[in-house]
């Protein structure tokens, strides 16, 4: 996909580097707002008019009351034809149509977020703030929120990062609920399945299996604990132990329909003689008649919390930083039986 700023043009960061002062007070001086000094004012004018720097018609437009937000996704998330970020994007496009605001879509490549290199969308200076979807290491982040100049919100997932916004869903109790309900099922011997340092929502994730295991008394095992990708790489893969628990916690939908293949691969059924569990409720139809149990994360009220965060921040942007939570629910489908005493 093309990147979709340009770098040709002269923009309000350029203006902004120039005079070494942040792109909030050009944009309120270029569009006749309050907020900068006459003097300030001024020199922002001389340097506009010294740079070459020209509006455009979509600028001129949301200076006049309609804004325009960045939507950043790191490519690591969308390399799957179906993908769960793919459905918040679709809906963050629906809630802020809903609102008349414009939306930049910006997809960031792998090399340039190693070399932790800003993305374009940061150089057109219409932009009122940005959405981040997906995880990016904390570097990125305080680089990110230096370098942009207007509000950030980070989805689906946190960093210890201070005053910064994020909206996550429930992971933690998501898969605490999905857990007690296979033990209530009796099953005993279950294995979690995800690489808890990759991100911060599977280690939620973990850390709410390990709750309800705990409850119970129930032992994890060092083998009870299955890796399924690499750190910062969304590439799946499984390696099932010798010995096979009663039951596996997928700390996502993708994962479990692969714990699934691979079971039947080894001539295990599902549910027959194991059980799967899954997370985020998107996988598509395997067409073997199994329908995961998992929790069905509320993208439209994600999508919507977070466009409202957003709109917040960019009007009043001395407002405390806050994580917000998003619940979901379990959905239960056959991929796990009552087993019997």
């Amino acid at each position: 996909m093309e990147k979709s700023a340009k770098k040709n043009a002269v923009t309000q960061t350029d203006i902004a580097r120039e005079l070494n002062i942040s792109v909030v007070s050009v944009s309120n001086a270029l569009g006749g707002k309050r907020g900068v000094s006459e003097q300030l004012r001024q020199r922002i004018l001389d340097a506009a008019e010294e740079l070459g720097y020209r509006r455009n018609n979509q600028t001129e437009t949301q200076e006049n009351g309609a804004l325009c937000i960045g939507i950043l996704i790191s490519e690591r998330y969308l390399s799957e034809s179906v993908s769960f970020y793919k459905n918040i994007y679709q809906e963050i496009v629906r809630a802020a149509s809903d609102k008349q605001i414009f939306t930049v879509l910006e997809i960031l490549d792998k090399e340039d977020e190693t070399k932790t290199a800003m993305p374009d969308m940061l150089y057109k200076e219409q932009l009122h703030g940005i959405l981040v979807l997906g995880e990016l290491k904390k570097e990125y982040i305080r680089l990110m929120k230096k370098e942009s100049g207007i509000p950030v919100i980070f989805v689906d997932f946190y960093a210890d990062v201070p005053d910064t916004d994020f909206v996550i869903s429930d992971g933690y109790h998501g898969t605490y609920q999905l857990t007690r309900s296979l033990i209530e099922s009796g099953y005993r011997d279950i294995a979690f399945v995800g690489n808890i340092k990759a991100t911060s929502s599977i280690m939620d994730r973990y850390l709410g299996y390990r709750k309800a295991m705990m409850e119970k008394r129930l032992p994890v095992c060092g083998d009870r604990l299955i890796k399924d990708r690499k750190e910062w790489d969304s590439e799946i893969y499984v390696e099932l132990p010798v010995e096979l628990p009663e039951a596996f916690v997928c700390n996502c939908d993708r994962t479990a329909m692969l714990v699934i293949t691979l079971l039947k691969d080894r001539g295990c059924l599902v549910p027959e003689n194991v059980g799967v569990t899954g997370f985020d409720y998107f996988a598509p139809d395997n067409n073997s008649g199994i329908r995961l149990s998992t929790y069905d994360v509320d993208c439209r009220a994600m999508a919507r919390i977070s466009i409202n965060a957003l709109i917040r921040k960019i009007r009043h942007p001395d407002s405390p930083a806050r994580v917000r939570m998003v619940s979901g629910q379990v959905i239960m489908g056959n991929s796990f039986i009552r087993k019997e005493e």
